[in-house]
């Protein structure tokens, strides 16, 4: 089989430093297998299409809300006046704060979690809007295609606060839907976001087995099979991703910020450090200097 064509970010985003960009598609036409640098929020607003990925394929239809990984190949065809908006977005850099959304239980339900539960679950916990909360999505995304269009002084604040205003909307609906198969997304997913709004202590299995009710065998399996590691191992990588960012400030000491980011030992954050980077934390602030 050809390898699917990789989208690149130079080629969808107008500007490099807003890695937002939303693309409307009336219609949608027919696409081949291709994935991109980035992840994309698909919200289809009227019509019905299949998307196809390189062993499966699922029917999409008005009011279907979905978060497709950059490294996931995927396609359209067998169209029916489909029409959807797609928001390309950056995670890893947006550069907006999202400690507020983690609070929401649907967040990363919606973002890290049913994107990996997609094909054993056939696409049935994807979320599906109600007219009128399909209605409200349109508003914001014409705010923010207003946006991004016409790059006003102060356009990347509006349009970013525009985008979070979505995925908060969308966070919300996720989690006021009621369905066995959504209520398992939704603990793993306030699982993670507990886990991100606490790196200042170590949280421990027990903890978040009360939060997802699992075992854990089936804990620790859940969470490879979403975020490709253990909790702990999560954990750890969001501390370093956290130092990261306090590095680039010259002005903290390098044991000022092992502290903010979690570590209680400073030689202890400097090996947890190389192992998820690659360099030391010096080596780390001479090259992002």
């Amino acid at each position: 089989m050809p390898v699917a064509p990789r989208l690149t970010k130079s080629e969808f985003f107008e500007d490099l430093s807003l890695p937002i960009e939303l693309i409307r598609r009336n219609p949608q036409e027919p696409f081949p297998l291709h994935t991109h640098e980035f992840s994309e929020l698909v919200i289809v607003f009227s019509g019905r299409g299949v998307q196809f990925t390189e062993s499966e394929e699922w029917t999409i239809e008005t009011g279907d809300v979905f978060v497709i990984r950059g490294e996931c190949a995927h396609g359209y065809r067998t169209i029916e006046d489909l029409s959807l908006v797609n928001i390309l977005f950056d995670p890893m850099h947006l550069g907006v704060p999202e400690s507020d959304l983690l609070a929401i239980p649907g967040y990363h339900a919606l973002v890290t979690v049913e994107p990996h539960y997609r094909k054993e679950h056939k696409f049935a916990s994807r979320l599906r809007l109600s007219r009128e909360q399909l209605a409200q999505v349109a508003l914001l995304s014409d705010a923010l295609e207003r946006e991004t269009g016409a790059k006003q002084p102060g356009y990347r604040s509006m349009a970013a606060a525009y985008f979070m205003q979505i995925l908060g909307y969308l966070s919300r609906c996720f989690t006021s839907t009621a369905t066995p198969k959504y209520a398992s997304l939704l603990r793993l997913g306030e699982a993670i976001g507990h886990l991100e709004q606490n790196l200042g202590r170590r949280v421990g299995i027990a903890e978040l087995r009360a939060i997802t009710h699992m075992s854990e065998s089936t804990l620790l399996r859940a969470f490879k099979k979403t975020v490709g590691m253990s909790p702990i191992g999560y954990h750890i990588r969001l501390k370093v991703r956290r130092a990261c960012r306090l590095l680039e400030s010259p002005d903290l000491p390098i044991t000022e910020i092992a502290y903010r980011a979690g570590f209680s030992d400073s030689n202890y954050f400097s090996r947890e450090f190389r192992k998820v980077t690659g360099t030391s934390p010096r080596a780390y602030r001479k090259s992002h200097g």
